[in-house]
C-alpha cells in the first residue's frame, strides 16, 4: 500500500440516541447518526456520494439511507460483517476516492442490538451459529454455541501459555467502567466497578464473568471519509489518516489449530511501518473489546507489551488516564455501547480533535492514536490517526 499519511481524512461523525429499546426501526436510527455526522463535518447530505455499511442481517441498506437523506449515491456496499469492518470499509473508501470513483463516503453501522437481533441470544439460530466460523460443527454440538464459549476457549489457552489471571481481565474491565463515568451517554455511567466486586462476580462461561462481555445496545454510529484538500473545507478538524491495513488473516482458515498467533500480529508491523510511526509513539488507544482477554491479547500484538508481560502492564494502570496508553476513554464496547467497533472510533476521533479539551476526559497531549478491529483470532484490521 502507497503511503496515506495527509492524504485521507475523517471529516464527520455522529450516533444516534443509545439504548436498550429504540422503538424505531434501524434506517431510523441510521437516519439519525448520518445526519449527526453531516452536520459534524458541515456538508449537505448531497455532497456524499458513496454508502457503506455492515450488519449481522439486522440493518437497513446504504441505498435505502441514501433515498432517505434525498440522495443519489454513485456508489454503494452493504457487507455482512462485525469486528474490523469499519477499518475495512475505510479502507474501501480510500480506494475508491483514490480511483476517482467518488468524492466522500459515510459509513455506518444501525443496529437494534438489544431489542432485535442479539449476538448469540435472541435472532439466532444452529443453522448460523454452525457457520458463524469455520470449524463451527465440531464444536456447537458438544455445547459451545455462543461468542462467549468460543472466546474463552482462546482465552484460556492462553491464560496457560502467558501466566496472564482472572485479575488481569479484571483491569481491563475496572479501566473501561473507570472511564465510563466520564460519559454521561455510556450505559455504565454511574455504575463504577471494583476489583473487589469484579473478582468475587460469578463466571458466566470460564474464564468470563458478565464484566467481561461487551454490551448490547440499539444505536447507529456514522463516520464519513474523504480527501484531505476536500477536508479543508468542511467545518470540523480533519483527523488524518496516517496508515491502515486493512484486513489480514490468520495463516489457515482452521485457526484452531494454532492459537498461539493471530490475525492482529500480522496487521502491525504493515500497519506501523505504513504509518512511520512506532508503538511508543502511540498516545491514545481505540483496542477492540468485545471481550476482556481481546484487549490484552492485541495490546501484545500491537507491541505495548511483550507476551507474557501484558498482565503486568494493565495491573500498573496503563490503560486509564495518566497511563502509558489511555485505552477506550468513553468506555468502549464493555461499558459505553456495541456497534461492533465503530463507537471506538467515533472516541478516538473526538479524542485526537481535542473535544474534551478543559474537561477530566481529554487525553493530555494526544496527537496520535491507534484503532484496532477484531473479526476474531482470524481476522483483524487497524488504523493509525492524527490531527
Amino acid at each position: 500500500m502507497s503511503k496515506l499519511t495527509e492524504k485521507y481524512a475523517i471529516v464527520g461523525v455522529g450516533e444516534s440516541e443509545r439504548s436498550k429499546n429504540s422503538g424505531v426501526t434501524p434506517l431510523h436510527l441510521a437516519l439519525d447518526a448520518a445526519r449527526a455526522a453531516i452536520a459534524d463535518a458541515g456538508l449537505n447530505a448531497t455532497e456524499i456520494d458513496g454508502f457503506m455499511s455492515y450488519s449481522e442481517h439486522d440493518s437497513c441498506t446504504s441505498h435505502q439511507l441514501a433515498t432517505y437523506l434525498g440522495v443519489r449515491p454513485k456508489y454503494v456496499k452493504d457487507i455482512m460483517g462485525g469486528g474490523s469492518s469499519t477499518e475495512m470499509l475505510i479502507a474501501d473508501a480510500i480506494g475508491l476516492i483514490e480511483a476517482g470513483m467518488v468524492n466522500t463516503v459515510l459509513i455506518y453501522r444501525s443496529m437494534n442490538g438489544r431489542s432485535g437481533v442479539r449476538m448469540g441470544g435472541g435472532g439466532w439460530d444452529v443453522n448460523m451459529l454452525q457457520t458463524a466460523f469455520d470449524g463451527g460443527s465440531f464444536i456447537i454440538p458438544y455445547g459451545a454455541g455462543s461468542p462467549s464459549q468460543w472466546f474463552g476457549l482462546f482465552a484460556t489457552r492462553h491464560m496457560h501459555e502467558t501466566g496472564i489471571t482472572k485479575e488481569h481481565f479484571g483491569h481491563v474491565c475496572v479501566s473501561a467502567y473507570e472511564h465510563a463515568q466520564r460519559n454521561p451517554k455510556a450505559f455504565f455511567y454511574g455504575k463504577p466497578l471494583t476489583m473487589e466486586e469484579y473478582l468475587k462476580t460469578p463466571d458466566l462461561s470460564f474464564p468470563f464473568n458478565k464484566h467481561d462481555y461487551c454490551l448490547e445496545s440499539d444505536e447507529a454510529n456514522a463516520i464519513i471519509v474523504t480527501s484531505a484538500d476536500r477536508a479543508k473545507d468542511c467545518k470540523s478538524r480533519p483527523v488524518y489518516i496516517m496508515g491502515m491495513s486493512a484486513r489480514q488473516c490468520h495463516p489457515h482458515a482452521h485457526y484452531w489449530s494454532d492459537l498461539s498467533q493471530v490475525a492482529a500480529d500480522y496487521v502491525a508491523p504493515d500497519l506501523y511501518q505504513n504509518a512511520g510511526v512506532k508503538p511508543e509513539d502511540i498516545q491514545v488507544a481505540s483496542i477492540y473489546d468485545c471481550y476482556s482477554w481481546v484487549v490484552l491479547r492485541q495490546l501484545e500484538a500491537y507491541g505495548f507489551a511483550p507476551r507474557g508481560e501484558v498482565g503486568a502492564f494493565v495491573a500498573e494502570g496503563n490503560l486509564k488516564m495518566g497511563g502509558k496508553l489511555p485505552t477506550n476513554t468513553a468506555g468502549g464496547m464493555l461499558s459505553e455501547g456495541y456497534t461492533h467497533g465503530m463507537n471506538n472510533v467515533l472516541e478516538i476521533v473526538r479524542q485526537i480533535r481535542h473535544e474534551y479539551k478543559g474537561t477530566d476526559r481529554q487525553v493530555e497531549n494526544c496527537e496520535i492514536g491507534i484503532c484496532t478491529g477484531w473479526a476474531g483470532p482470524d481476522i483483524a484490521g487497524a488504523m493509525i490517526l492524527r490531527n
